[in-house]
């Protein structure tokens, strides 16, 4: 394995790999001899802040915990999980560091401040290259660049379209500019000079987990670089790679901190690539196991629809209105299950969330074939341009469920990843807001999977004008009339406490032990 007195990583926001589909010489020719991957693997969520952080952090988003609304806000503090930044400059006092980013919230969020990094940016990609080049002509011992007009381009124009396309074709040229400027200052032989992208996109936005938006391009040049193709490797793996090449050591890899890799066929003897063990699927029972309320304090339980070919709260505590037409199908948990979406939803008269401790639970069918991402239930208008409204909605994509809190100011999205394998049939899904403990807990398939503080602005009670509406949004038009999507629940449970380890066990009882 080489080592490198420098390192460039140059990010190019929402290119994806849709490279391959325009001229790009100078990435070709830079390339050439290079190890390259054209499905590198977004995080969950492709949104940048959670990619360019797991890039510069070397974790997974659900450890790291940044977003787009956070590093915008909030300088980054976690002494824990320190950037690949850092970890350069405690090993080396005396040496020139560079983030030269269009996003400048990169700089302000995820590259901590007081340690020596310049942090330049610009307006636009043009106008950032000659401060790129500025920070080359000082030899840095780490460079990291983010381009950011490629992702412009997708949202305004469209991901894959030839504005798309043109905007992909400047990012190569200001690339290859980049590279030169390596040459020139004669350090480019002891350079390892990476590209990579943080995600791609699909018609005019990314967030899901779809091919065209979790596969993007990584490209790794350098002396010592094997030419080949790269079989499997990850944004977040870009910090095991920087530390590696400038010969620092790489933190063991650990679930709840630091999983960057070195992805095999970059150099010979790199040690194999480790991927978390496929989960196994849940297979939901297929009769009725008992009376849920032997399980659950039905004294606490606000809704409960089966959905066993009738829209009825099992609880009593609520009157059901059908708007459209709920049909539905024997493929369900314990028995039937109901499809809701663009043809019917229904809007409950009873479930009120006050100032109380309070859970959301389902079963949801997956589909990695969504694009979009349809209202599964809430009480708020999920159309984007009303989302910082107060309520809360729980939503759909490809790979992941979304839970969404406002406050009227702000809002918190809350995407956790369905386990491994379980992206086709039926997933168990738990929010378990907890004031007391000022935290929202989220199970998957009734093991917690992520637990998020909830600020004290957020600590309000959660009713709005809209009724709760299961199927749809609270304005009960965001998928019948905004969009074209179709999904199937099965035991919608809401409680008017906030659930546990034991109370998600028991709940895992109901379904499984008979």
């Amino acid at each position: 394995m080489n080592t490198y007195k420098y390192v460039a990583v140059i990010g190019i926001d929402g290119m994806g790999n849709f490279n391959s589909q325009t001229d790009t010489p100078n990435l070709d020719k830079i390339f050439e001899k290079g190890a390259v991957a054209w499905s590198a693997v977004s995080q969950n969520p492709t949104i940048s802040a959670q990619n360019w952080g797991a890039m510069l952090l070397g974790a997974t988003p659900l450890v790291h915990k940044l977003t787009n609304g956070s590093i915008s806000n909030e300088h980054y503090l976690n002494e824990a999980l320190p950037s690949v930044f850092k970890r350069i400059r405690e090993t080396d006092p005396d040496c020139y560091l560079a983030s030269v980013c269009n996003w400048n919230p990169i700089n302000h969020g995820i590259v901590e401040e007081g340690i020596g990094v310049e942090k330049l940016t610009a307006d636009n990609d043009r106008e950032l290259v000659p401060l790129i080049i500025s920070c080359v002509n000082k030899k840095p011992k780490f460079l990291f660049v983010q381009l950011d007009d490629v992702d412009g381009a997708g949202h305004s124009g469209g991901y894959g379209t030839e504005h798309h396309y043109e905007e992909i074709r400047r990012a190569d040229g200001y690339t290859g500019e980049i590279y030169e400027a390596y040459k020139l200052a004669g350090i480019l032989d002891e350079t390892l000079f990476i590209v990579i992208s943080d995600h791609g996109g699909v018609r005019n936005g990314h967030g899901g987990y779809t091919d065209t938006e979790k596969y993007v391009f990584m490209g790794i040049s350098g002396k010592g670089v094997q030419e080949n193709f790269i079989t499997y490797a990850e944004t977040r793996d870009i910090a095991a790679i920087v530390l590696s090449a400038l010969g620092l050591s790489v933190p063991e890899y650990d679930e709840e901190g630091f999983t960057s890799q070195i992805p095999e066929g970059i150099w010979e003897g790199t040690k194999p690539y480790y991927r978390k063990p496929v989960e196994r699927p849940l297979v939901p029972v297929r009769e009725t196991p008992g009376n849920i309320f032997d399980f659950i304090d039905k004294d606490k339980v606000k809704l409960l629809m089966h959905l066993d070919n009738s829209l009825e709260d099992i609880s009593g505590k609520c009157n059901i209105k059908e708007k459209g037409t709920v049909k539905f199908y024997s493929n369900g948990v314990n028995s039937a299950c109901g499809e809701f979406g663009k043809t019917g939803f229904c809007v409950t008269d009873g479930v009120s969330f006050g100032e109380n401790s309070f859970t959301v639970a389902f079963w949801v069918e997956t589909d990695n074939t969504i694009t979009e991402v349809p209202a599964l239930m809430g009480n708020q208008d999920w159309s984007w341009q009303n989302r910082n409204k107060k309520g809360l909605t729980v939503a759909l994509r490809s790979n992941d469920i979304v839970f969404n809190i406002s406050n009227g100011n702000d809002h918190i999205d809350t995407a956790v990843p369905f386990p491994e394998g379980t992206d086709r049939g039926f997933l168990h899904y738990i929010a378990a807001f907890d004031r007391e403990n000022k935290e929202i807990r989220f199970y998957n398939n009734f093991n917690l999977r992520h637990i998020i503080s909830i600020p004290d602005d957020f600590l309000i009670s959660y009713d709005t004008n809209y009724p709760f509406v299961v199927g749809n949004d609270g304005k009960g038009v965001y998928n019948n009339v905004s969009h074209d999507f179709i999904f199937h629940l099965d035991d919608v449970l809401i409680t008017s406490f906030a659930f546990n380890e034991e109370t998600t066990e028991n709940l895992r009882k109901y379904y499984f032990d008979k």
